[in-house]
């Protein structure tokens, strides 16, 4: 087969491509980031580029484009196929920027215990009185149980003895030994904590005789290029060839990060010892090359659940694996309550991702579920949407102006997800939306009014196909949280208190949050943002064997609501598609304060239109 020439204009980079490829693999594969919200299915219409002499629209691309664009030859490129030599020119605002992607969260104090032991002996020399094997001569000079040897330990320890005059140190990993070094190194001992997500990876270089952190590095998931949600990847995973590509993409994205937690804390590769992985299901089968198929399908059942310890093919001698909850309540949720740990009190615990998890409970019973909702909120089928990078909408005012707020103050790009949650919040109370989140003419603000949508600034705009994507989001995560307090036997009032983990849930306004339903309308003071708690999670359980222990206990203890199997479900999404709920007295405070300003919500008839 003849390979074609592309050349990205203004990079100036070119590659040879068989045909049959899009414009957009072609981009990954000279190195170039595209933004690709919807991973590549041509819904989101980020992946804008200008294709000289190509001709041929889909229908799926002709909605992104104005007159003006078709004619000076602009494409999606992830449905422009290479079929011959291409010039492509990437406009600016086409290119991924780097995310802002949060890497810490509250944490605890622990009992320092990790897996990994580094012990200096000086051994007698063998003689031919004293004629015990190598490995017996370290057995009997520790104080610890040594069970096993590992072959590349036991290839090791015959030099390393005999080169340091038989002053060694031992490394163990439980009561294996896995490592023999020449002379004391006991004083350098690493591991790596990574919270693996759908959207972003981050690693924790930690000092295993400290305790303390040294270095964070964080990264996108390359997958991203494979689709943008745990379901695409599925899919993509669905034959052998597929599967090690996505298992080789975060592999090489894991090393890479280590490599940069390495330079920064001024340490070797070779002093890392142990990784543990908090991830959601499916990118725990992916790292693992396992098949996620199992996962898309009724009953959606993982191929384990148990924690692993596997020998380590990135740095470090072994990789040991969180337990998960369920199918789609993976080790990342069992990191996060790790991390911010249940007691007496009844607490909602949220994780807003690609995925949105949701616990109730307390140290006594607990209750899980996971329902789909992260698409809107990061930005895919979001006319105007963006993942949380410089230049993105987080924050709207809408008083007799309108005031945006971006992320590092840079000039606006599009809308981050919560930038999505403030300005719909606005929308309500100004009266320019109804509860049905359908957009209300306005006298006001008449001028902003345009073809279905309101601009916020310049040609970003919020439209009624965002509205209704904002509504499907919301609505199932409210019904998830619903539904659990109807399965524990409770009310909003008995809860105690809303944790909100995750970058997304770090960022969220919260009084907008509850203007629009997300959340229960309950005092401010009682909703708390706890930060990255799944990459906290991670780091305990590498710091210490009774974390691992207790993570263990969660994965076994913690009851599974699956909410496809549940008849009231469906008729809970539908209550929680309004703005901010079709039973307003769930939100007695939010209809008190938008009240104030939107005349609709003065009177109950007037809230749920029979039309809509």
């Amino acid at each position: 087969m003849v390979s074609l020439q592309v050349t990205f204009q203004p990079s100036a980079k070119r590659l040879l491509v068989e045909p049959g490829h899009t414009v957009l693999e072609a981009a990954h594969a000279a190195g170039i980031q595209l933004r690709a919200e919807c991973g590549g299915k041509g819904l989101c219409g980020k992946c804008k580029v200008q294709v000289s002499g190509y001709e041929g629209y889909t229908e799926e691309e002709m909605e992104f484009f104005s007159q003006n664009e078709l004619r000076r030859g602009f494409r999606l490129a992830c449905q422009a196929i290479v079929d011959k030599n291409l010039t492509v020119y990437i406009p600016e605002e086409s290119l991924a920027r780097k995310q802002r992607i949060l890497v810490e969260g509250v944490t605890r104090k622990i009992l320092l215990a990790p897996n990994v032991k580094k012990i200096f002996l000086k051994l007698p020399e063998p003689s031919l009185e004293d004629n015990r094997t190598d490995v017996e001569r370290l057995r009997d000079s520790m104080e610890y149980d040594m069970r096993s040897v590992s072959l590349e330990a036991l290839n090791q320890i015959p030099v390393a003895m005999r080169d340091s005059k038989f002053e060694v140190t031992l490394v163990l990993l439980g009561d294996e030994l896995v490592g023999c070094e020449r002379g004391d190194t006991s004083d350098r001992c690493f591991g790596v904590a990574f919270d693996v997500g759908t959207t972003t990876v981050v690693g924790y270089l930690m000092d295993l005789n400290s305790g303390e952190q040294c270095a964070v590095k964080a990264r996108m998931n390359p997958q991203i290029s494979y689709g943008d949600d745990v379901i695409s990847r599925i899919n993509f995973a669905q034959n052998p060839e597929n599967l090690d590509r996505l298992r080789r993409s975060l592999r090489d994205c894991l090393m890479g990060i280590i490599t940069e937690l390495a330079d920064a804390a001024g340490t070797r590769k070779g002093e890392v010892y142990e990784l543990v992985v908090a991830g959601n299901a499916c990118m725990q089968h992916l790292l693992l090359g396992i098949s996620p198929r199992s996962l898309a399908v009724s009953p959606y059942i993982p191929v384990v659940k148990e924690p692993l310890s596997v020998p380590s093919t990135l740095y470090g001698k072994r990789m040991y694996v969180l337990p998960m909850i369920a199918g789609f309540v993976g080790a990342d949720t069992v990191a996060d309550i790790i991390a911010h740990p249940l007691d007496d009190r009844l607490r909602l615990l949220i994780d807003i991702g690609t995925n949105c998890e949701v616990v109730l409970g307390t140290e006594d019973r607990v209750l899980a579920c996971s329902t789909a909702a992260g698409p809107a909120f990061e930005g895919t089928h979001i006319r105007y949407g963006m993942r949380a990078a410089p230049g993105a909408i987080e924050r709207v005012e809408i008083n007799d102006h309108v005031t945006v707020h971006t992320i590092d103050d840079e000039p606006p790009q599009g809308i981050a997800g919560s930038g999505l949650i403030s300005v719909t919040a606005e929308l309500l109370r100004n009266g320019l939306i109804n509860a049905a989140g359908k957009l209300q003419t306005s006298e006001r603000f008449a001028s902003r009014m345009k073809n279905d949508s309101f601009v916020i600034n310049g040609a970003i705009a919020v439209t009624q196909k965002d509205l209704r994507e904002i509504q499907l989001a919301k609505g199932a995560i409210f019904a998830a949280q619903r539904i659990l307090l109807k399965t524990y036997g409770v009310t909003v009032k008995d809860v105690e208190e809303i944790a909100l983990a995750g970058a997304f849930g770090n960022y969220i306004p919260k009084e907008a949050a509850k203007d629009i339903g997300l959340i229960f309308d309950i005092p401010t003071e009682k909703i708390k943002g706890i930060g990255n708690a799944a990459g906290v999670g991670a780091k305990l359980c590498l710091l210490s064997v009774k974390e691992r222990k207790k993570a263990r206990v969660i994965s076994e203890s913690v009851n599974y609501v699956e909410l496809s199997s549940r008849k009231d479900f469906q008729q809970e999404f539908v209550d929680a598609m309004y703005f901010p709920h079709s039973n307003l007295e769930l939100f007695p405070l939010v209809r008190e304060r938008l009240a104030r300003t939107n005349p609709s919500f003065r009177s109950v008839s007037n809230l749920i239109p029979t039309s809509e």
